[in-house]
């Protein structure tokens, strides 16, 4: 008994000491002051920082070492982490951080070996609230990011728009983690459009950026539409919605990972078969003979991140399954046509 209180006792003595020796070697980074460091083959380099309020901070290095950044809350769980995403090797991360807490991130060589000089810098950019509906105003210079946030109460469809001359562009992003959406020219003219699906009581970040050269003015707005009723509930071969040739068939994925099943009777033997989706979403499609068997499938042929797939066919019923690709809700529509 005494040595498993002393066993436990020592090993509460080392969490304390490693945790005092972390905090001793994490350096504090103050927004926009650029840093200095050597890296040495295995060397992990630490920094802290903690906004007043609640904003995207972004860490990025600069330099001629090939460096990789990882960002950590402050209970050491990864959120994100980056390569090459500023200039050159140099790692950039940006992270949605809120007020008062800190975050962690640590500067590495990319492959353990790679060392020598680098700087590194925190930057912070406010998100201003995007309410739905309403226009909101401002200018966008080379080189800058401008953020705005989302939130929803419903699951549905949001639309994000820019006006006027300026060359923009859009991407979304959930709360915390990777690009979901982006856009450039989807508006009209040179202006960015998007849609994403949404989940219920969630935030959403739409990072807004100039495309081109040119510095200008700009408007945004966002535009929220509830997913409709799940009337035909086929998402099960079986359970397979009848399409009608040259008809634009909205398709709704209500949840992740979720499929929606239609069927078509071949009429005539020899005949080519053509069916895609359109939108903003990444769809992949599939094509079944009756028996359930896979005839064919695509992920990228059509415009964008569309699917297309042409095939010809003898008579009979065949089923398309439409999914999206990585597994995010939303909307596209479906057309089939025979040639």
């Amino acid at each position: 008994m005494f040595s498993k209180i002393r066993g436990m006792a020592a090993l509460i003595v080392f969490m304390f000491m490693a945790s005092s020796l972390f905090a001793q070697y994490t350096r504090e980074l103050q927004f926009d002051s650029w840093v200095t460091g050597t890296l040495h083959e295995g060397d992990e380099h630490w920094f802290s920082v903690r906004p007043s309020e609640t904003g995207i901070v972004t860490v990025e290095t600069s330099g001629d070492t090939d460096t990789y950044l990882e960002a950590y809350d402050s209970s050491r769980v990864l959120i994100d982490e980056n390569d090459d995403g500023g200039e050159s090797y140099n790692a950039k991360l940006g992270i949605h951080a809120e007020a008062g807490k800190t975050y962690l991130f640590k500067v590495r060589g990319f492959d353990g070996d790679d060392s020598g000089p680098y700087h590194l810098r925190a930057s912070f950019e406010p998100i201003r609230d995007l309410r739905f509906g309403d226009w909101v105003s401002g200018a966008l210079r080379k080189g800058e990011d401008q953020w705005f946030s989302i939130r929803t109460e419903a699951a549905g469809i949001v639309m994000v728009e820019t006006s006027g001359d300026t060359d923009t562009y859009l991407e979304a992003y959930a709360a915390s983690g990777p690009s979901i959406a982006n856009d450039d020219d989807g508006g009209d003219g040179l202006n960015a459009r998007l849609e994403i699906g949404v989940e219920a009581a969630s935030i959403y970040r739409i990072k807004l950026s100039l495309y081109g050269e040119n510095n200008g003015p700009y408007r945004i707005r966002a535009h929220f539409e509830p997913f409709p009723p799940d009337m035909e509930q086929n998402t099960e071969r079986s359970r397979a919605a009848p399409i009608k040739l040259g008809e634009a068939i909205h398709v709704y994925l209500h949840t992740v990972s979720e499929s929606r099943w239609y069927r078509y009777d071949i009429p005539r033997p020899e005949t080519l078969f053509v069916v895609q989706t359109r939108g903003n979403m990444d769809m992949f499609l599939s094509l079944y003979d009756a028996d359930g068997k896979l005839i064919k499938e695509d992920d990228d042929s059509g415009e964008g991140k569309n699917a297309l797939i042409s095939h010809r066919l003898g008579p009979g019923t065949v089923y398309i399954q439409v999914k999206e690709y990585s597994n995010q809700t939303g909307h596209c529509t479906l057309h089939a046509e025979t040639r």
